[in-house]
C-alpha cells in the first residue's frame, strides 16, 4: 500500500506526540513517583508537570484524525456570573421592571389617561411590584389592564436547536413569572390580573434553499409559503416543543405567520408612512443595498419569485399629489414589484388582500411589527430575542427609526418596544451556534464527537434521550428557568460545553 508522504510525516508526528504524552504519564504508574507511600491517593503534581501533560494531549490531539483535526481545550469547571451593565442593574428582579414599564405605558396611552390621573400614585416607580418582598405587604400594588402578549420568533427552516429552544423557554419561563407576580399581587386588590400568553410567529417568508435564482444581478427568491410542502419538514418539532412548554409553564401559546401580521388592520397607515419615506428607510434599514427590502411574491400561479431586496420597486405616493376627483382608494400609495419572467406586479396599501402578500426582510419587518405593537391600545406586546439583535443593530434598524417616525407623526410619543434579549449560545470560540445551513457544509460534524450533537437540533435531542425524548427539553427548561431565577444570568452567553455538562449529563458546574 502507498503511503503519501504528507500522511506518512503526519503519522510520526502522531506517534512522537504518543510517545511523549506516555513518557510524562508514566511516573504516575509508579508507587514511589505517582502515589503516596501505604496510600492509593496521587501526590499533588508540580504546576510545571501538569501544564507538560497538558500540552502534550493538546499535541496528540488534532494526530487523531489528520483529514479532520480536532483540538484539545481545558478549563478549571468553575463557572463565573460577574456583575456589570445589565446583570447589575437586574441582578434581583426582572419581571417587577416589566411590569412598571408596562404601567407606564398605560399611563403614557390616550385611552389610559383618565384611569393614570386617578391612579398616579400607583403608578409611581415606588410602588411598582418590583420585588417579591412588596409582594408580601399589604399595600395595594397597581397591575396592568391590558393583556399582556410574550412574542418570540423563528424561520421554521431547520429543527429548532438549543438557541431556538431557549429563546423559546425564556418566553414561556416570563410569561409564568409575570403571570405569578400579578396572581400574587392581586390577592390584596380588587383587579383581576390580565391574561398572559406567549405567541410564537413563524417567519414563512424565509427564502427556501434551492428556489431561488440571480438574473442581472438582481436576487429573487421563493419563499417557505410559497413551496409546496416547505414548512412542513420541521414542523412537527416545534410543534411538540411549544405543546410541552406550554403544559409545564401553564401559559397558553398562539402560532403566527407573516400573513397575520400584515392583515393587522393598523398596517395600512404604516405602509403609507413606509411608502411616504422609502428612500430614508432604504439607506437606514439596508446599508449594502440602499433600497428598502419589501418583497411581493409574483401572482402568476407557479411562479412566487420575489425580488429579495427590494431594488426594483416602485413607490407611487399619491397621496403627496392626490387627484381631487379621485375616489379615496385611487389616491392610496401603490408598490410595484418586479418579476424577471412576468413583469410588473402592483398592490395598493388600501387593499387588505393586496397588503397580506407582502413580505419584509428582518430589519424592515422588526420595524413593521414595533410600529404596530406600538399603536395597539388593546394589549402589551414583550418581545424575547437572541442577544446577536441586540447593540448597534436596533441602535440603526430600529430605534432611530422609530424616533424619527414618532417624531413626524407624533404617534406612540415617549414609548419604545419591549425587548428582551435571551442569551447566546456560543461555540469554542465564542461564535453563537447557528443553523447549519449559515456555516459551511460539515461545520458541526465534530459535535458528535464532542457529545454535543444533540444540542444542534430537537430531533437530535431527542434522539440522544431515546425512548423519553422530551427529557433533554425538560432539562433545557428548568435550566432557563433557574437564569430568571438569578437575572444576571441572563446577560451573558453559554458554551456548548457548559450546555453539556447541564443537559446532556445533567450535572452542575462549580460557581
Amino acid at each position: 500500500m502507498h503511503i503519501h508522504p504528507q500522511q506518512r510525516e503526519e503519522a510520526l508526528d502522531g506517534a512522537s506526540a504518543a510517545r511523549n504524552l506516555v513518557s510524562l504519564l508514566t511516573p504516575l504508574l509508579t508507587d514511589d513517583t505517582g502515589y503516596s507511600s501505604g496510600t492509593s491517593s496521587p501526590v499533588q503534581m508540580s504546576t510545571r508537570d501538569c501544564r507538560g501533560i497538558l500540552s502534550a494531549i493538546q499535541a496528540l490531539v488534532p494526530t487523531l484524525i489528520p483529514d479532520s483535526p480536532i483540538f484539545a481545550a481545558f478549563h478549571d469547571g468553575q463557572v463565573h456570573d460577574p456583575l456589570g451593565g445589565g446583570s447589575y442593574a437586574f441582578q434581583d428582579d426582572l419581571v417587577g421592571p416589566v411590569l412598571q414599564a408596562l404601567l407606564n405605558d398605560e399611563a403614557l396611552s390616550n385611552d389610559d389617561k383618565r384611569r393614570a390621573g386617578n391612579r398616579s400614585d400607583e403608578t409611581s416607580t415606588q410602588n411598582c411590584p418590583t420585588t417579591n418582598h412588596e409582594l408580601n405587604t399589604q399595600r395595594p400594588i397597581p397591575l396592568p389592564n391590558r393583556p399582556i402578549v410574550i412574542h418570540a420568533g423563528v424561520q421554521p427552516n431547520n429543527s429548532p436547536h438549543v438557541g431556538t429552544i431557549v429563546v423559546f423557554c425564556y418566553a414561556f419561563s416570563l410569561a409564568r413569572g409575570i403571570r405569578d407576580r400579578m396572581q400574587a399581587a392581586a390577592v390584596n386588590v380588587d383587579d383581576e390580573p390580565p391574561f398572559v400568553s406567549v405567541e410564537i410567529t413563524f417567519v414563512d417568508t424565509a427564502p427556501v434553499k434551492g428556489e431561488g435564482t440571480e438574473i442581472g444581478g438582481i436576487e429573487y427568491q421563493r419563499s417557505y409559503r410559497d413551496v409546496p410542502g416547505a414548512l412542513d419538514t420541521y414542523m412537527a418539532d416545534y410543534e411538540e416543543v411549544l405543546y410541552l412548554l406550554s403544559t409545564w409553564s401553564g401559559i397558553r401559546v398562539t402560532t403566527a405567520f407573516q400573513y397575520n401580521l400584515f392583515s393587522s388592520p393598523i398596517i395600512p397607515s404604516i405602509l403609507r408612512y413606509f411608502v411616504a419615506h422609502h428612500d430614508l428607510l432604504g439607506r437606514q434599514l439596508s446599508p449594502k443595498h440602499g433600497k428598502l427590502a419589501l418583497r411581493a411574491a409574483c401572482p402568476i400561479p407557479g411562479c412566487a419569485l420575489a425580488e429579495k431586496h427590494g431594488q426594483l420597486n416602485i413607490y407611487n405616493d399619491t397621496n403627496h399629489a392626490q387627484n381631487k376627483t379621485a375616489s379615496p382608494a385611487a389616491n392610496d400609495p401603490t408598490i410595484t414589484f418586479h418579476c424577471p419572467h412576468h413583469g410588473p406586479h402592483t398592490i395598493s396599501v388600501s387593499n387588505p388582500a393586496d397588503v397580506a402578500r407582502l413580505e419584509a426582510n428582518a430589519p424592515a419587518r422588526s420595524l413593521i411589527r414595533s410600529m404596530s405593537h406600538l399603536l395597539d391600545t388593546k394589549a402589551h406586546h414583550v418581545r424575547i430575542t437572541g442577544a446577536d439583535y441586540a447593540g448597534m443593530y436596533q441602535e440603526m434598524f430600529l430605534y432611530r427609526p422609530l424616533a424619527a417616525w414618532s417624531a413626524a407623526t407624533g404617534l406612540a410619543a415617549g414609548r419604545t418596544p419591549h425587548i428582551l434579549y435571551a442569551p447566546l449560545i456560543v461555540d469554542w470560540s465564542g461564535a453563537k451556534l447557528s443553523k447549519t445551513l449559515y456555516v459551511r457544509e460539515g461545520g458541526y460534524n465534530a459535535m458528535k464527537l464532542f457529545g454535543t450533537d444533540g444540542l444542534g437540533s430537537f430531533a437530535q435531542l431527542k434522539s440522544r434521550f431515546g425512548s423519553n425524548g422530551s427529557e433533554g427539553l425538560r432539562r433545557i427548561w428548568e435550566e432557563v428557568q433557574g437564569w430568571l431565577g438569578d437575572p444576571k444570568k441572563l446577560f451573558r452567553p453559554f458554551s456548548l460545553e457548559y450546555l453539556q455538562r447541564v443537559i446532556i449529563e445533567e450535572k452542575k458546574w462549580e460557581s
